[in-house]
């Protein structure tokens, strides 16, 4: 539904339009919000560590893995403080299985400024480098490697 400032503004544009002789086309609907979920990795009384999943297996892509963040958060902190443990991961679809928790917790969406940037450079590599980053085991498992 248009908000009141909107079918107004969209009125002012047509009448001053037809004032000028001109025509105008305008279609307007409200912007979808980006394709994400989340999945819970771990859950305790103090941390939640969870995976924000923006890019899912694409056929016509030739892309069979799941593209995400993690992150980590104090559960009683303000959503401002948080940590990212990777800001990009590529994972099979077993290795999403086998580190996603059945249980519920807040989470929150945070900008994905990183996340674009570090799948463009994924997507520009070679098709032997990218695949020789993709997380095969679970997802707490190949962070945790990647930092030692």
């Amino acid at each position: 539904m248009a908000s009141a400032w909107m079918r107004t503004g969209l009125a002012g544009v047509t009448a001053v339009t037809a004032l000028l002789g001109g025509t105008i086309l305008a279609h307007a609907e409200a912007a979808k919000p980006p394709a994400v979920s989340t999945v819970i990795l771990s859950l305790s009384p103090r941390t939640v560590r969870w995976a924000t999943i923006y890019k899912v297996p694409d056929p016509a892509d030739h892309d069979p893995y799941f593209h995400l963040e993690v992150i980590e958060k104090e559960r009683r902190t303000p959503p401002w403080q948080f940590k990212r443990l990777a800001a990009y991961l590529v994972v099979t679809a077993e290795a999403l299985d086998r580190s996603r928790l059945r249980q519920k917790a807040k989470t929150y969406f945070y900008k994905d400024i990183e996340f674009r940037i570090a799948d463009k450079a994924w997507r520009e590599q070679s098709p032997a480098q990218r695949e020789a980053v993709v997380c095969r085991t679970a997802i707490l498992e190949c962070i945790k490697s990647d930092s030692e």
